[in-house]
């Protein structure tokens, strides 16, 4: 089953004497209070249907921040203790041997293929709306001179193992660069891919033939809403991540933290990819108020995640009642309409929900997340059932062009 967390944050950084730091043991302890701009940043978000990115941090994420060691992660040889807190926390889910913090969710998907890719020529087997293909900027053939083999799902929703074996290059022909890496999603739009695929897929790929002297094909996860996927399908994050050989976790998407991934593979594939953050300019100085942020995060939004998907689904429902077409299953907290299909210019879109107090990117794809609240939900029907009505009863609707986020 996906991993129980309670609602506390409890702080495990060490107390130094306050003497050693120059301070009096009469020295206050600080304690965050709420201020005006976070409140209303709170209030913003729980009307921001654009990604669950956008979310901002709780009181008692602030509060970690305050409790989180300052220790340089660089130098010292030991590392920063709020960062290793983290970092075991992550290994001790998710049953990998070593843990690594990044400052991003790219950062972290593109140190992962790069420490698995060794020597062009070489390829990466992957869904073709991947996000380490089509929303990093072009890293994975700058980074790691790789190119794609970018495989449409013959289901619609997710890649399985017959996907995976019509598309894997094998070594021996000059002219083709053969596959080192596949590399999965979960979630992909929202939608779950399962580990009995997971499972055949890896099973597959890890008994590929290579040439002798080889390292075998790898398999990577960027799992950036990995517990999403996991909560919402009902299984053990420790039996989907031992399908693959890296995994990626974003800590600011669904999980709610100001920043960063972790990434999670053997002790030696950590090892080296530390070369590669640092390179990559990943190399970050105090990141412990950050990784305390992100347990926090964890602690408190992890519980929150089947009521996020509840709230989404009838949503979901909703919004087909009143006729709009859903062009995925809506399998945890992404809604991905299809105004095309409804006659609905992106503009008006926006337009609606901005007048309902809401915002949406002009794509269709509606985000739900921890901060979003019962009461947006019932703005955005009602946003959303006033668009339809006035496009059935052929009002002009707003038709410039928009842009922004995932069009």
């Amino acid at each position: 089953m996906a991993p129980s967390f309670s609602e506390s944050h409890e702080d495990t950084t060490p107390i130094t004497n306050g003497k050693a730091n120059g301070l009096s043991n009469s020295s206050p302890t600080f304690h965050y209070t709420s201020t005006t701009k976070l409140r209303n940043a709170q209030h913003q978000v729980a009307h921001d249907f654009r990604s669950d990115v956008v979310t901002v941090p709780t009181e008692g994420m602030m509060q970690a921040i305050i409790d989180a060691s300052v220790q340089d992660d660089m130098y010292n040889e030991e590392g920063d203790p709020s960062v290793n807190a983290l970092q075991d926390r992550m290994i001790e889910l998710t049953g990998k041997e070593a843990a690594l913090w990044v400052v991003s969710g790219t950062m972290g998907n593109q140190i992962c293929l790069r420490t698995h890719l060794v020597q062009p020529p070489h390829s990466v087997l992957l869904d073709h709306r991947a996000h380490v293909h089509c929303w990093e900027s072009g890293a994975l053939p700058v980074m790691s001179q790789a190119v794609t083999t970018q495989v449409v799902p013959k289901n619609g929703v997710h890649l399985t193992v017959d996907d995976v074996k019509k598309n894997m290059i094998a070594d021996g022909n000059i002219h083709f660069p053969p596959t080192r890496v596949v590399s999965l999603e979960n979630t992909l739009s929202g939608t779950i891919l399962p580990l009995k695929h997971a499972r055949e897929i890896s099973e597959y790929v890890r008994s590929y033939p290579v040439p002798e002297g080889m390292k075998p094909v790898a398999m990577h996860l960027d799992g950036a809403r990995l517990f999403d996927g996991v909560t919402a399908e009902g299984v053990d994050i420790k039996e989907y991540c031992a399908c693959f050989d890296s995994v990626s976790i974003c800590l600011s998407k669904g999980l709610g933290a100001p920043m960063g991934s972790i990434i999670l593979g053997s002790k030696n594939f950590i090892n080296r990819a530390k070369f590669f953050r640092k390179m990559f300019g990943g190399g970050t100085r105090q990141p412990g108020m950050m990784a305390a942020a992100a347990q926090a995060a964890m602690e408190h939004t992890v519980p929150k995640l089947p009521s996020v998907h509840a709230l989404t689904k009838r949503t979901a429902s909703a919004l087909s009642e009143i006729g709009y077409t859903i062009t995925l299953p809506v399998q945890t907290n992404m809604i991905v309409l299809d105004l095309e299909a409804a006659g609905i210019p992106p503009a008006a879109f926006i337009s609606y929900g901005k007048k309902h107090g809401l915002t949406f990117f002009p794509s269709g794809r509606l985000v739900f997340h921890h901060q979003i609240s019962e009461e947006a939900a019932s703005r955005l029907i009602t946003a959303l059932r006033e668009l339809m009505m006035d496009k059935k009863a052929g009002k002009e609707l707003e038709n410039y062009k928009v842009s922004g986020g995932y069009t």
